[in-house]
């Protein structure tokens, strides 16, 4: 076990550089499909909005779980001076918002699940219904795990070094004095929500699903047919419910090993981004481009994708262009003999214009007399 453990702590750096390389697209897409929500009135619906809210909370995990653990791993040499200087709370933060983002977590895919049992069993109230629950639900989610996370910010928040006897290797984690109280409690606390929250999605999805065959049954029966775009978003539930469970029973298993060996808890430590990342921000950002077409074709609109490529169309055409002109000795002799026309065609145009016709019509005549008693036989130039 003991060889187990320390080829896993070996993969601790490549695997965070490997969640770094697969969070900070995913991170992007989900601030672009927020912005894209909140362009759009299209997308002002409470799924969308159920999405939002777990999109800020996935986000704000994130963000904590690079602030307290990612960074001072792989470049805790430069931050060691800064984090040193911190005080007691904002050493807790890290702590607080893995516990807060996870349960808020819970509480939003709980609700999204329910989102997508009632569009199934109340298609005509659900929308109706949902818009005046989500003020509340809005607030419920995002204060009720402070009740239950504020005693962190009381930790006696520690820095430990990874070596303290290196004068290379500057990383260090944050970690909390003595017995470490406060961490336990904030894993106890993570992994009771993760048993009702378990419940609670495997009851609802038992719902949804007897709803959604009773659905189909009616369906066959008066002709119509159930929406594909809303079969998808229930797949996207679904999924992203998986995603959810796999983070969850993380701390299931942590409860499990530390039960068995205490010293074996570092592996899941090491796992624990990775598992974050997937189960959250990558898989509920990228499956959302899926599960709806008009969301995917406004999130490329609003950002240029489809402007690229006609600015490349336009660009190829523009080329095209320009192998199609003459060179440059043949443009310069048409623009010479054009001007020689034009100038020709004012000439005569001014004459036409001053010279009265009477006088002209004189001075041909004059001129046909002179030519005829001259040169016999030869005619002179008539007026146009």
């Amino acid at each position: 076990m003991a060889d187990f453990v320390n080829w896993t702590m070996s993969l601790q750096i490549p695997i965070i550089y490997l969640t770094i390389c697969i969070t900070i697209p995913s991170m992007a897409l989900y601030i672009a499909q927020i912005v894209t929500i909140v362009r759009h009135k299209q997308f002002h619906n409470s799924f969308f909005a159920l999405f939002v809210m777990r999109a800020i909370t996935d986000l704000l995990g994130v963000l904590g779980n690079f602030y307290g653990y990612r960074l001072p791993c792989i470049i805790g040499a430069v931050l060691y001076q800064i984090y040193s200087q911190f005080p007691n709370w904002m050493l807790a933060i890290p702590l607080f918002l893995s516990g807060h983002t996870f349960q808020a977590n819970n509480l939003v895919t709980i609700l999204i699940l329910l989102n997508r049992l009632t569009a199934i069993a109340m298609p005509t109230k659900h929308e109706k219904m949902w818009r005046k629950l989500l003020p509340f639900l809005t607030i419920f989610v995002y204060c009720m795990p402070i009740l239950t996370c504020w005693p962190v910010f009381k930790m006696n928040a520690i820095i430990l070094m990874a070596a303290p006897n290196s004068t290379i290797d500057g990383n260090f984690a944050i970690s909390e004095a003595g017995d470490a109280p406060y961490i336990h409690y904030n894993t106890y606390i993570s992994t009771v929500f993760s048993v009702i929250f378990m419940i609670l999605c495997v009851l609802i999805n038992i719902a949804t699903f007897v709803a959604y065959k009773l659905h189909m049954i009616k369906a066959d029966i008066n002709g119509n047919t159930f929406d594909d775009i809303e079969r998808k978003l229930l797949i996207y539930a679904l999924a992203t419910f998986l995603g959810h469970l796999l983070f969850a029973s993380i701390f299931l298993i942590a409860i499990f090993i530390n039960m068995i060996d205490p010293t074996i808890m570092v592996v899941v430590l090491v796992y624990y981004p990775l598992v974050m990342d997937t189960g959250t921000v990558v898989l509920s950002s990228w499956l959302l481009l899926w599960a709806s077409g008009n969301f995917r074709q406004q999130l490329a609109k609003d950002f240029g994708i489809i402007r690229i490529n006609k600015a490349q169309t336009i660009r190829v055409g523009a080329q095209e262009g320009a192998r199609n002109r003459p060179n440059s000795g043949d443009a310069c002799a048409y623009l010479r003999q054009s001007r020689a026309q034009i100038r020709h065609s004012e000439h005569f145009l001014v004459l036409k214009l001053l010279v009265p016709r009477d006088a002209v019509s004189h001075q041909i005549s004059s001129e046909k007399q002179e030519l005829a008693e001259t040169m016999p036989g030869a005619t002179a130039p008539t007026m146009e």
